[in-house]
């Protein structure tokens, strides 16, 4: 290993950068005739490959470390989502086997996740932000990290784990396969939700593009539940309320429920329905999500009193569609889906998240029944 070169250069303040658009591979290309600055090590362009073939190159980079200079198969792509940087990775670690050359990957940018994984598997790759991992083993390495994104992600359906939006990704995870986008369609509304088939295609552009499921001509099928559950809760905001009623009554939950039954909507939160799928009891009084306290207040009549003091019972009122979506009725009682409960709870506390654990194996069970 002589003149071996061993470096780890993490950038962990960077200045953010005005993003740019984004680039094609054609442009990535005219971008590394003219330069990357990669510090310590020196990188340029040898040629320029064609993608005409199954073993086309698109690019042959020198990497140049104090005296010593290696040569990279670089496999260009304008776009690393998961499934675009797994192909990626694919593809060049196989056109490189059988040459002098190693692989490398060249992308706009590479998250700190997706740098890991190239260090893992020894695989070189940069991007045009300033990140990148560069890997030879026993010889060189360069570890660059914290350059924000210059170019902004044109992904399809950004919040496609958020609001109305999230419904799609939500029937996933009460049947894990679909024949079409109507059939999707057709199974969010009779959940209790509503979505247009632009909204369904475009969500599941995202949702492909993640990795979560596989398409296959018309037919969908769910890929990473687990992975699916984190993206919600990463993107989970608490819905919008615009008023709040708490009362004092002395009717249960099942009886108010039932006086409501046809004539006004009403849900219990997720935080009021963990004991409809885990063991763990909650603390507080029940709260109802509705889309109107005043209708609900009106067909309860004398059997509430509004209070702040003696507090039996809290409305809480709402238009937000993933509230009211695959509502589970239990007697007469409308408990709020799995998936809302362990999304309010992966908001909270410790002991909260370890009840949103329990209702996760919940989520999952159902999905292999």
């Amino acid at each position: 290993m002589e003149n071996a070169l061993f470096l780890e250069i993490v950038a962990i303040e960077a200045t953010p950068a005005s993003p740019k658009a984004m680039v094609s591979e054609t442009e990535m290309l005219e971008q590394l005739q003219q330069g990357i600055e990669f510090p310590p090590v020196a990188l340029r362009l040898v040629q320029g490959g064609s993608r005409e073939g199954v073993g086309a190159i698109d690019a042959v980079l020198e990497v140049r470390a104090g005296e010593q200079s290696y040569q990279f198969a670089a496999e260009l792509r304008a776009r690393s989502t998961p499934r675009a940087f797994e192909e990626a990775l694919q593809r060049i670690e196989r056109i490189a086997q059988g040459t002098s050359y190693y692989p490398m990957l060249v992308t706009p940018y590479l998250r700190e996740a997706q740098l890991e994984a190239l260090r893992q598997q020894q695989v070189s790759g940069i991007d045009l932000s300033g990140n990148g991992v560069i890997t030879i083993p026993g010889k060189l390495f360069v570890y660059r990290t914290g350059k924000p994104n210059k170019f902004p992600d044109s992904a399809p359906t950004k919040y496609a784990y958020r609001g109305a939006t999230s419904l799609v990704a939500r029937a996933f995870l009460c049947r894990q396969a679909f024949h079409s986008l109507a059939d999707i369609k057709d199974e969010i509304q009779a959940r209790g939700g509503s979505v247009a088939i632009s909204t369904v295609s475009k969500a599941l552009k995202r949702l492909e593009s993640d990795i979560i499921i596989d398409r296959s001509g018309d037919s969908m099928q769910l890929r990473q539940p687990e992975k699916l559950l984190d993206q919600l809760s990463a993107s989970y905001r608490e819905p919008t309320v615009n008023q709040t009623f708490t009362c004092s009554t002395k009717q249960g939950v099942a009886e108010l429920a039932a006086a409501a039954r046809g004539k006004a909507q009403l849900m219990l939160t997720g935080k009021s329905s963990l004991d409809a799928y885990a063991v763990m009891g909650r603390d507080e009084w029940p709260v109802f999500y509705t889309r109107s306290i005043d209708r609900l207040v009106d067909v309860w009549g004398k059997e509430v009193e509004e209070t702040s003091r003696f507090v039996d019972c809290e409305l809480r009122q709402t238009d937000d569609p993933t509230v009211y979506f695959d509502a589970r009725i239990k007697g007469v009682v409308p408990y709020a889906s799995p998936v809302q409960v362990y999304l309010e709870y992966c908001a909270g506390d410790k002991r909260e998240r370890e009840a949103a654990a329990q209702v996760k194996e919940f989520i999952l069970k159902e999905l292999k029944k």
